[in-house]
């Protein structure tokens, strides 16, 4: 019985790692913008239907597809800030951005029917030998999806983390979000700063879709869930805290994954949003908080 646990765990810190990749554009967006891009989960299923694209059209493995699909979400989110939402966020800057979060919501409901329109309601996956093949590690078995997003969200993360506190443009992003006046003095442009956090989130999303894809299928409505759990979990790991945003991803995977085991799936859900709640109540600022960045 023991084993069964250790499944469930295991198995849950590997789908709690790609959960964490998910929520950490997310999270890196409001910590330096401060706006909340409720179309998130809708730029998820995008990244998954590029990468089933890539793998069927191209007919590359669905490996290979993450940075290319990285790369494409990367030039969707520069777009998308530079001629949207900065246009929004430039008339409010004095005052809470409520115009951006109304036009994200606007742009999730576009894009999952529009998706809907495009590609129909069918459910798509890839077809991949190496999808379906597993590890065996005595009573442990584990998938080579499971395995390979484990390991590729924690490089991206630890990449990422490296990437804002050692380089000068990452230094740049760190002290718009903390302070934007203050940044602006020290002749960081906070408009490009912008742009380049929104490109960045949606290119490690890019990356979370294409590790998404041989354990999900896409269809236009697959992100709603992801979406809505991202948001958990940067509440729990910290809100601006992109390191937090990754051990939150841990934390919901393997409570989802050894709650199962222990009630009905419903009931470990539920469990899901109960943490969130008492997080909030008690400790608004994370699990980690962004002060550990």
């Amino acid at each position: 019985m023991s084993s069964i646990y250790l499944q469930a765990l295991l198995s849950g810190i590997a789908s709690g790692a790609v959960y964490g990749l998910i929520a950490l554009g997310l999270s890196l967006q409001f910590g330096v913008m401060k706006i909340i891009n409720f179309a998130h989960g809708s730029f998820l299923m995008m990244a998954m239907y590029v990468s089933y694209a890539l793998a069927t059209q191209a007919g590359l493995h669905p490996l290979v597809t993450a940075p290319l699909t990285a790369v494409a979400l990367f030039v969707v989110g520069y777009a998308c800030q530079r001629w949207l939402i900065d246009a929004i966020y430039r008339k409010e800057i004095s005052r809470e951005p409520i115009g951006v979060l109304i036009f994200t919501t606007g742009l999730w409901i576009f894009l999952d029917y529009g998706f809907l329109a495009l590609v129909g309601p069918d459910s798509r996956s890839v077809d991949s030998p190496w999808a379906n093949d597993v590890l065996v590690m005595g009573d442990l078995i584990f998938t080579y999806p499971q395995l390979a997003g484990l390991l590729v969200a924690a490089v991206i993360t630890a990449a990422l983390v490296a990437f804002l506190r050692y380089t000068r443009t990452g230094r740049a992003i760190r002290a718009t979000g903390q302070d934007r006046e203050a940044a602006g003095v020290l002749g960081i442009d906070s408009a490009r700063v912008y742009q380049l956090s929104f490109a960045i989130g949606l290119g490690v999303l890019g990356v979370a879709g294409a590790l998404l894809l041989p354990l999900y299928p896409a269809n236009p409505f697959v992100g709603d869930i992801f979406g809505m759990r991202a948001f958990v979990i940067v509440v729990l790991g910290g809100i601006g805290s992109v390191a937090g945003a990754f051990w939150g991803g841990i934390i919901v995977g393997v409570l989802e994954s050894v709650g199962s085991q222990l009630i009905p799936v419903t009931y470990a859900e539920a469990l899901i949003f109960l943490l969130f709640l008492a997080v909030m109540y008690f400790r608004p600022s994370g699990l980690f908080g962004v002060e550990n960045e």
